[in-house]
Formats: C-alpha cells, sequence, structure tokens
C-alpha cells in the first residue's frame, strides 16, 4: 500500500489560502518499491482533466517508508493483514467480543476487527455499541 498526499477540501493548517489537500492511496504488490504515484495522477486525470497541471506539491509515501514510520504497517499494509479465509469475521481471534481486549472498559477498533480493512468507521461503530452494551446504555 502506498499514499500520497497532494497539496491541492483539506485542513487549514496543511493548506495554503485557495489550494486544498487530497489524500489517496494505492494497493500494491508486496515488496513494491516502485511509484504507484503516476497510476494514481492518470486514473485521477481520467476523471478531472487538468488535474496534474494543478499540482503544486506532493509528499508520496512507499510502502517500506510506511513501515519504518510505524512497525506495526508491515510491508506498508495499513488493513492489518490478511482477510483471507475466516479473517474477515474472525478477527484478530475466534471472539463473540472481538473488541474487547479481555479488560473491563477497554476496546479495540481498528481495522484488525470485524469488518475489517476498507470498511471505514465501521468497526469503530461496532465498538462504540459493544461499550454503550457493556455499560448497560445501549
Amino acid at each position: 500500500m502506498g499514499y500520497r498526499s497532494i497539496a491541492g477540501p483539506g485542513d487549514a493548517e496543511r493548506r495554503r489560502a485557495g489550494r486544498h489537500v487530497i489524500w489517496s492511496y494505492a494497493h500494491v504488490p508486496q515488496g513494491y518499491a516502485g511509484d504507484a504515484g503516476a497510476l494514481i495522477d492518470a486514473q485521477i486525470e481520467r476523471f478531472a482533466p487538468g488535474f496534474r497541471d494543478r499540482i503544486v506539491q506532493r509528499v508520496d509515501t512507499s510502502p517500506a517508508q510506511l513501515q519504518a514510520w510505524d512497525p506495526n504497517l508491515v510491508g506498508g499494509d495499513i488493513g492489518g493483514g490478511s482477510l483471507s479465509g475466516t479473517q474477515q469475521f474472525f478477527r484478530p481471534s475466534a471472539s463473540p467480543n472481538p473488541y474487547s481486549l479481555g479488560i473491563p472498559g477497554l476496546y479495540l477498533c481498528s481495522s484488525s476487527t470485524p469488518p475489517g480493512g476498507g470498511v471505514h468507521g465501521m468497526a469503530g461503530w461496532h465498538a462504540a455499541h459493544r461499550a454503550l452494551r457493556e455499560l448497560g446504555r445501549n
């Protein structure tokens, strides 16, 4: 997985007046050392002609750089590893409460819990509802 942040609707601290930040990423093969930036740009350009001409600054982060920044991102994988087989449903372990860390009041909500990576926000939603249920507020 590689990321690119392109100064070009982002937060005011990361942009100059009149400019916006675009955050995009591409899934790449394990061990990929190339630059997926041109492919990302081409796809955006396909739907927004003139996009490339408006880029004023960019920050590209390779899979290896992501792993160096955070060792949990093995190979640059932000999804928490494989979702093959039963991993889609039994992450991080086969448990009736995959959000509980075994300590009352402590929960896990990430791509390492159901429904897995790519379903942004749902793990947190499920963990919050589980916590509320256990507190008797749901």
